[in-house]
Formats: C-alpha cells, structure tokens, sequence
C-alpha cells in the first residue's frame, strides 16, 4: 500500500458518530486505496476501541493508536498522527463531522498542480440534518485564490478550520507545525503558524467539500457551546499563543487579530466563571482592546450592526470601569441568550 493521503481522525467516545465520519473518508471518490486513516483514540470507556478493532480487522488501510491515559484533547492525538502518518498529504477530521464525497480527490488534484504547502475549501454547517454554506469574505473573493505568501491578501486568515485543508506533510515537520495541548483556538493557532510560513497557499472558493456538525443539545454540547471557567482559560491561553506566534514572526493582521479578540469577548462575557476571573483576564487584554480595529467590517451583519459591534469593543476596551457595565448588562438572561447564538464572520 502506498497511499497519496493520510487522514488524521483523533477519537474520545466516538461511538455515536465515528461510523459517519469513518464512511465519508471509505466512500471517497479519490478511491480508499489512495487513503491512510490514521486513527489515534484518547482511552475512550465507551465502545470506540471496539468498533475501531473490528475496523482494524476489516480494512488493511488504517492504522490505530491506543493511548493509555486520557490527554483531554484532540491536540496530542492530532500531533502523534503527524508524525506516524505514511503519506505526501495530510488532512484532518473529527470524529462527529464529515467530508464531502470527493473532497480529497479535488484537495489532492490542486495541491499537486499548484505544488501547494496548503490547499483550503469551504465549509458546510451542519444542524440537525440541515446543511448550510458558511458565509464569510471569501464569497467575494476569485474562485481559485492563489498566494505566495498570506501577507498577499490576509483575509484568508478567516478559513480558521483544519478540517477543510490538505497540508504538505514534509512543509509541516520542516517548519515544525503542530498543534497546542491542553488549549482551545489549537486549531486557528495551527492555521496561524502554517499560513505565516508557507510559500503557496491555494484556496477553492467556489467549492464546498466538509460539513461540520454543530451540536447545541444539553447533553452533547461541541466545546465551543460550553462556556465554562475551564474552556475560558483554555481559550485565553490559545489566544495569547497565536498572538505571540504573530509577534514572533513580525507579523500584523489587524483584522484577523480584532475578529479573534471579539470571539474571545464572547466567551468571557457569557463564561459562567466569578467576575472577579472575568476581570483577571480582562486587565491582561487590554492592551489588545487598544487596538481594536474600529473599521472592521464583518460580512454577514448590516452596516448599522457592524458599526455598534465596533463601538461596542472599543466601548469595553475604554476601561475597567466600562468592562464591568458591560458585564452587568449581560447578568441579563434574554442579552445572553442573544449573544450566544449571534454568528458573525469576516
């Protein structure tokens, strides 16, 4: 076997979903044969290791990796993959979303044509049955997007998903690219490091080829949805990781860099932490605020609605006083619930 592909697919109690996922990599048009799967389970307690070891047992083309304690985080699965993967080209997929039928076939075809580090597509919201394309900056952009470097044209930076992208393998071990445990915003920090240091990126912004499952339920919440004191300091630790990659390289985004930090807001505003947490992290951003790109324009909200966002970040950024008015105003229950189910993309 000499497969074109290896597909890094990290595992914790996947049994509800991992069939979906494991199906749409079989069914490829590419053709299975071109495909490694490489499988990396977190000590899962429900039925995962079973249904990967008859996997194991049924297709030669897919290697699994048990581990012995449980790491909380798709990161180290994700990193070991890497490193035991066999192919050219790597992709990534979580274990409760899906690709397209022919994702691969269309990620491998340009990366190979363009000699591409990165290749990126677009993406699908997947609800409840219901698939919607993401909406952002990229509608406006020329079907194939073809950079030298990502200080051509930045906006691309708004594709923070790894899910959506094939990566040169060797590009990734040369540059030492990986992803950062024990933190959220890994993802956007890895697309962060791979964009600033690859020297052909290649977006196809006409085709959708992944469908991300977004799921809102009480008892199965995505990690995005859970707004604890955990998850918020997992986030800010991210944030101030991808921060400090961009000062590490020189680099300045003033948009990517203000959309992150509104993200950020959000989970500090609707974080079910103490106050006095909220203000502790607040005080170590506000530098940031500072610079919090009044112009920002985001795609999907009217003009008047973008300008009171603006307003509304610099407002916050003004002082400790102004964050803790607006922390009082979000005690209101019908303000949280309007935040957190506000989407916005650049």
């Amino acid at each position: 076997m000499n497969p074109k592909i290896s597909v890094i697919l990290p595992t914790y109690n996947a049994e509800k979903y991992l069939m979906n996922a494991f199906n749409s990599v079989l069914n490829q048009t590419f053709g299975y044969e071109n495909i490694e799967i490489v499988i990396i389970d977190d000590n899962s307690n429900d039925n995962t290791k079973d249904i990967l070891k008859e996997l194991s047992q049924k297709y030669d083309n897919i290697k699994i990796m048990l581990m012995e304690e449980n790491s909380g985080s798709p990161s180290k699965g994700r990193n070991i993959g890497i490193r035991e993967s066999t192919s050219e080209y790597i992709m990534f997929l979580d274990q409760d979303d899906f690709y397209k039928e022919d994702i691969c076939e269309k990620l491998y075809n340009a990366a190979k044509e363009y000699d591409a580090d990165i290749v990126n597509c677009r993406i699908y919201l997947s609800k409840e049955g219901t698939n919607i394309k993401e909406r952002n900056i990229l509608d406006k952009k020329e079907e194939v997007m073809e950079l030298n470097s990502i200080d051509e044209d930045p906006s691309l930076l708004i594709s923070t998903s790894i899910w959506n992208k094939i990566f040169k393998k060797s590009f990734l071990l040369e540059n030492d690219i990986n992803f950062a445990v024990n933190e959220l915003y890994e993802d956007t920090y890895f697309n962060v490091q791979a964009f600033i240091k690859a020297s052909k990126i290649i977006s196809l912004n006409d085709y959708y080829g992944f469908y991300y499952n977004i799921r809102e339920s009480e008892d199965d919440k995505s990690t995005s949805k859970t707004f604890s004191k955990e998850n918020l300091t997992k986030m800010y630790k991210g944030f101030k990781n991808i921060f400090n990659t961009l000062e590490k390289n020189g680099k300045t985004f003033p948009e990517f860099e203000s959309q992150t930090l509104m993200g950020l807001t959000k989970w500090i505003l609707l974080s079910d932490c103490e106050k006095e947490y909220k203000l502790k992290i607040f005080k170590e951003l506000e530098e940031y605020y500072k610079k919090y790109n009044l112009f920002l324009r985001l795609e999907n909200v009217s003009l008047i609605k973008n300008i009171l966002m603006n307003v509304f970040m610099k407002f916050i950024g003004f002082n400790e006083i102004c964050f803790k008015l607006v922390l009082k105003l979000f005690d209101f229950k019908f303000l949280r619930k309007k935040l957190q189910s506000f989407h916005y993309t650049n």
